[in-house]
């Protein structure tokens, strides 16, 4: 009977230590798998970084990176009107029609406008008065003219 015991006992427990060896190969198994593709991503994404900031590649990153100029809108430019008065009309701020006092460009959509006019705009609204482009603050530019 105690024999009997044993053998039935045995093959139970040989399984729980089957199914728990199997259980641990599976983890390691994975645990290596996911370990070796991490560790293959890393390195790639590392030849990315030194690819990227690579003094001969800086040109390519430059145009990759610089938006174009937006072109200008065609129902602003004045028609049939003479030299002067085109003059005068580039002199003006969008924005008062008034000469432009204190110049300064907004960068998103390279417009001049006047410091005060564009200041208050853009701090209300967000956006260049004349295009609509998102805008911020800080890409307001100050004009420096060689006559003033």
């Amino acid at each position: 009977m105690e024999l009997r015991e044993e053998s039935e006992r045995g093959p139970i427990g040989g399984s729980l230590l089957h199914r728990t060896w199997h259980l641990l190969s599976q983890a390691t198994r994975g645990l290596a798998v996911s370990l070796s593709t991490t560790l293959s991503l890393g390195v790639f994404f590392l030849q990315f970084l030194e690819w990227w900031y690579s003094s001969e590649n800086q040109s390519t990153v430059k145009t990759l990176t610089s938006l174009p100029a937006p072109p200008p809108p065609l129902h602003l430019q004045p028609a049939n009107q003479s030299a002067a008065e085109c003059e005068r009309y580039f002199q003006t701020c969008p924005l008062c029609h008034r000469p432009r006092t204190n110049a300064t460009v907004l960068s998103t959509s390279g417009f001049v406008f006047c410091y005060r006019c564009v200041y208050t705009y853009v701090k209300a609204h967000r956006r260049c008065p004349v295009t609509g482009y998102p805008s911020e603050l800080q890409q307001l530019i100050k004009i420096y003219c060689p006559e003033s």
